[in-house]
């Protein structure tokens, strides 16, 4: 009787005993605490979730993993110390740590954000820091939708838009869209949509009209601009002849 009450009582000691259902909620806190620890003075934006069944928990019972990321974009020459201050600002109780190679190459960070779901990554290219949080293999449940929370319209749905027209371009269909949870309360959300065409001048140039006065720019370059004006941050980036602009507002 005793080990049964145990069982149904007790916190889960081991990954395997906390599902999906608590573990996508507390990793999507993480990205909210990532977002929030990196400061007013980038640029970040949420990255795709990737949500991915048929992993084996046991050799007879399967599960799910659960991937989410958040990127900052800043100064080359700014970003492994970005690096650090991400890390000091994270939960003492995270243990977050970075390291750097002597040679300058390679700028890394670690945490464990409790309850199994781990944070890695670190500076992927010049001025830009990658951040992935995984839950590892979790058993699923019927009631965890990893999108639920993009129900409704968001205030920031309309903004890609409104960038790619400053640039005399329209969006190529349905742009996307994600959120995660703030620290402090409330949601931080990201969008995206990719334009067709060519930009009718420099993208600063072109951008002026939708850039506030007071906005921090934080990459001018022919091929990718951003931009931080309080708690919105904007980048568009030219790739391969497409246009890709995304605008975050929160945390």
């Amino acid at each position: 009787m005793l080990a049964y009450v145990s069982t149904r009582t007790d916190e889960p000691t081991v990954r395997e005993q906390r599902g999906m259902a608590d573990a996508g909620p507390h990793a999507d806190r993480v990205i909210g605490e990532l977002v929030a620890a990196g400061g007013t003075d980038v640029v970040a934006q949420l990255t795709p979730i990737r949500y991915r069944t048929g992993c084996r928990i046991t050799p007879i019972r399967s599960g799910a993993t659960l991937e989410r990321g958040v990127a900052f974009r800043t100064t080359e020459a700014d970003a492994p110390a970005l690096l650090d201050r991400i890390a000091d600002r994270l939960p003492p109780a995270w243990r977050a740590g970075t390291r750097h190679s002597e040679g300058g190459t390679v700028h890394s960070l670690r945490a464990d954000a409790g309850d199994f779901v781990g944070v890695r990554g670190g500076v992927t290219s010049p001025g830009l820091i990658t951040l992935t949080v995984t839950t590892g293999c979790r058993p699923t449940s019927a009631d965890y939708d990893p999108l639920v929370h993009l129900m409704g319209r968001l205030p920031v749905d309309d903004e890609p838009d409104r960038v790619l027209g400053a640039l005399g371009l329209t969006a190529a269909g349905a742009g996307d869209r994600l959120s995660a949870v703030c620290p402090r309360g409330g949601l931080v959300h990201t969008a995206w949509a990719t334009g067709t065409g060519t930009p009718t001048g420099p993208l600063g140039e072109a951008l002026a009209e939708v850039r506030p006065a007071d906005a921090v720019v934080v990459t001018d370059a022919p091929d990718g601009y951003a931009y931080r004006a309080g708690d919105t941050a904007v980048e568009v980036r030219v790739v391969d002849g497409e246009v890709r602009a995304t605008v975050t507002i929160g945390c």
